[in-house]
């Protein structure tokens, strides 16, 4: 009795510590779904449901703000950590664990407003002297594995901006929610490139390295599904995507 009684106190001393697992939560700029506000604080909406979700399950680790090649890095190789917003593929796939999802995104080809490249297919697109791709992004893995071998790839999507803008790639690829925001931190106006091809839409996830406990994962899983029954999560997506 006395050995039962010391096993079931060290399982619930072992499945408490689970629950209280410190966690390093990375996420990148991407905006609308992060980005900094004028007072330099992250915000955004994967944020922001991130940290509603770290309230319904009691975890206070901060967000960490990193390179998306760090993040995904990290995630890959270390247990206990968190990154958002991550695209599920099939090849991602086996590597995490996936909580979501919790939006959708549109890829697709931009080039200058005052350019005349258009583009109907992905072979078209081979065809293009240079394009702007951000580095170990979805978008660039995808394109790599494409067979596309004129990808320039740049570790921030304004530094892709700007080349476009000053004629150092032809394109690039970015998701329809982003493009506006990227633009305008680049010193330009969203208007002032247009979509020349869609070419995948794909679902967005929180992702947990491989190691991370399954009752941490599950719970986080649980407080975004309360989140939608409740409302909440349609709450934050209109906040930050008024347009349908």
């Amino acid at each position: 009795m006395h050995r039962l009684a010391a096993t079931l106190a060290i399982w619930a001393l072992s499945w408490s510590f689970s629950l209280a697992q410190v966690l390093e939560i990375y996420t990148e700029i991407s905006p609308p779904s992060q980005f900094l506000d004028p007072n330099g604080a992250l915000t955004g909406f994967a944020v922001d449901l991130v940290r509603e979700i770290q309230k319904r399950t009691e975890n206070t680790d901060p967000i960490q703000l990193v390179p998306w090649a760090r993040g995904y890095a990290e995630v890959r190789a270390k247990p206990n950590v968190v990154l958002f917003g991550m695209t599920r593929t099939e090849e991602r796939d086996p590597l995490f664990q996936w909580v979501g999802p919790i939006r959708e995104s549109l890829n697709q080809f931009y080039v200058r407003a005052d350019s005349g490249i258009k583009i109907a297919s992905l072979e078209e697109a081979k065809e293009l002297d240079r394009i702007g791709v951000y580095r170990d992004d979805i978008r660039e893995q995808r394109l790599t594995k494409l067979g596309f071998k004129n990808l320039d790839r740049s570790p921030d999507n304004l530094i892709i901006a700007k080349k476009l803008m000053s004629h150092r790639v032809d394109a690039f690829v970015s998701n329809s929610d982003a493009v506006g925001r990227i633009m305008t931190e680049a010193g330009y106006k969203p208007e002032d490139v247009r979509p020349v091809f869609p070419f995948e839409k794909l679902q967005v996830y929180i992702a947990f390295s491989k190691a991370t406990p399954a009752e941490v994962v599950r719970r986080w899983d649980e407080a975004l599904h309360a989140m939608k029954r409740d409302g909440t999560l349609q709450r934050l997506y209109r906040k930050y995507y008024p347009h349908p």
